[in-house]
């Protein structure tokens, strides 16, 4: 009798999605309104409405193109060259959305600036940026802009203008027509630098490119199922990337209107949705949770409502379920990151409900997906490594520190800095950071950061801070501190001197004093104990252990 046979094992199947489709769609931001002026003149492109704090606006795509075509040759006409840095700073004014299209259609360089910035944030991004020209909202946070530049001024001295919102822009506009040819901006330039948090304690400046913009905005809202007949809430800041770099030229590049927050407030969100027959709203979790626990939401009509896109953090099955009962909306997802433009990855309609939850869907059109681990080998499916991307969304560098805006290119796989899992089918889910990033209502901040600003406090001798598991931001910043010997201060005063040097969400909400920190042999703080330890010592229990503790 013959041997038994045994067939051979099957080869392992590696945790990489590769994709062989065309790359970038060679259109520069500028070029794109153009085309879609062309397509749907007439169309509502940027609807600002029931928001009382801002005047109604109603601008078509052919509207838009042309106050923005105008806007660029003055620009031009005002002494700016393409290729300088222009900076943003404010709110969700409409004035932001007309200045980024003027600035590319001008070949200007945009960079976007949080307006919760303080003053020494401005500083170093302006500076680190090389701006020659700001542009502001009078107000922010109920201060006045200019007050807060009166301290700026002197220390940044490539910054030669400044104009106003309310006046710099309509004085551009008013002034004497003096002919300027726009120049043919290459697809492939820099058009956007944005800051992200970086683990070196100083915000990162991403470099983007305008086809790296058009082609991610694109083919994610084109997955999604958003067209020309889209009406599109979202509550993004245009200083982030899923607002200025997502959002806004996502609609005109498929032709859907956007109605854009001015700044969130859920009530407003809801009247949006509900008078301006929105189909679709796309956020970060907290902003859904605040609108789902607004009162009167059940006597709202939100028939139109078909979808809600949810990124920046991860979905609950219990956020789907309570979306679907207040809005009978589909509830999708999306992956990404400022250096992807915003969307590596997402769900679709076509996902089963199972997908939708538990992942964050497959890779985008165009993009390619490796799980690496910390050895450099492309890891098994169903194994957590750390996620790697390219394709055409990806930045053009990171700016070098004092480099005065120099690059430094990006190339081959570029780490996310995020652990992952690819399934069988190619899906991904997220289960950690390789790094310590804390993310805060979808907002990256570096810890780093954050202590160096601490040090600074005359009672605190050391201190390290860790994200807690929080319901409704997804982490809060924990601080924990080793006082100067003989120094007194309580939680609550550390907290106010913060307040008063830091952007709020940079805060930490919790503060605890200790006498000594979990330490590895060679010094390190064990920052995966010291998590555990602040945990039990506020009473907090994340709902699933720290996915990166294993890697820690």
């Amino acid at each position: 009798m013959p041997p038994e046979m045994t067939a051979a094992p099957a080869a392992p199947r590696l945790a990489e999605w590769l994709s062989h489709t065309a790359a970038a769609i060679p259109l520069s931001i500028g070029d794109m309104l153009r085309k879609s002026a062309a397509l749907w003149p007439e169309q509502e492109a940027v609807v600002f409405s029931h928001q009382p704090l801002i005047a109604e606006v109603r601008w078509t795509f052919a509207a838009l193109d042309r106050q923005a075509t105008l806007l660029a040759e003055r620009l031009l006409a005002f002494g700016y060259q393409p290729g300088d840095r222009i900076a943003i700073l404010g709110p969700n004014h409409p004035e932001w959305i007309l200045l980024e299209y003027a600035l590319a259609k001008a070949g200007l360089v945009l960079v976007a600036l949080n307006p919760l910035y303080k003053k020494d944030e401005l500083i170093f991004t302006l500076n680190d940026s090389a701006v020659c020209g700001l542009f502001y909202a009078d107000r922010i946070g109920g201060a006045l802009t200019v007050d807060v530049l009166a301290e700026v001024r002197a220390h940044t001295p490539l910054l030669r203008s400044e104009h106003s919102f309310s006046v710099g822009i309509p004085a551009l506009l008013d002034g004497a027509a003096v002919p300027v040819a726009l120049p043919v901006v290459d697809p492939a330039a820099l058009f956007m630098i944005q800051y992200t948090s970086g683990t070196t304690g100083k915000p990162k400046a991403v470099h983007i490119s305008h086809a790296a913009i058009v082609t991610t905005a694109h083919n994610a809202w084109t997955a999604w199922g958003l067209g020309s007949s889209s009406r599109v809430c979202h509550g993004f800041p245009l200083f982030h990337i899923g607002g200025s770099g997502h959002a806004t030229p996502a609609a005109a590049v498929v032709g859907a209107s956007t109605h854009p927050l001015y700044i969130f407030k859920a009530s407003i969100a809801l009247d949006i949705l509900e008078h301006e027959r929105c189909d679709t709203f796309i956020g970060v979790p907290t902003m859904l949770i605040a609108m789902l626990d607004e009162p009167g939401l059940g006597a709202r009509n939100f028939t139109a409502l078909k979808t809600v896109i949810v990124g920046g953090a991860s979905v609950t099955s219990d956020l789907v379920q309570r979306c679907k009962q207040a809005f009978g909306a589909e509830v999708l997802n999306g992956y990404g990151q400022t250096e992807t433009c915003g969307v590596t990855a997402c769900t679709t309609r076509a996902d089963s409900a199972d997908k939708k939850i538990s992942t964050c869907g497959r890779a985008l059109t165009g993009v390619s997906i490796a799980i690496i681990d910390s050895a450099g080998h492309t890891v098994e499916r169903n194994q957590i490594g750390q996620l790697h991307y390219q394709g055409p969304g990806r930045m053009l560098g990171y700016q070098e520190a004092g480099s005065g805006g120099g690059v430094k290119p990006s190339s081959g796989w570029m780490p996310s800095g995020d652990l992952a899992i690819m399934d069988d089918a190619g899906y991904i889910k997220i289960v950690g950071r390789a790094k310590e990033m804390i993310i805060r209502g979808g907002e990256n901040i570096s810890p780093l950061e954050v202590e160096s600003y601490m040090l600074e406090h005359p009672a605190i001798r050391d201190v390290a801070v860790v994200g807690l598991y929080d319901e409704k931001y997804g982490e809060e910043l924990c601080a924990a501190i080793r006082l100067v010997k003989g120094a007194t201060v309580t939680g609550e005063e550390v907290r106010q001197w913060c307040a008063a040097r830091i952007s709020r969400w940079k805060v930490p909400k919790y503060v605890a004093i200790v006498e000594e920190f979990p330490l590895t042999p060679s010094g390190k703080i064990k920052k995966f104990i010291l998590r555990q330890q602040m945990e039990h010592l506020f009473g907090l229990q994340s709902p699933t252990p720290s996915p990166h503790l294993a890697q820690e």
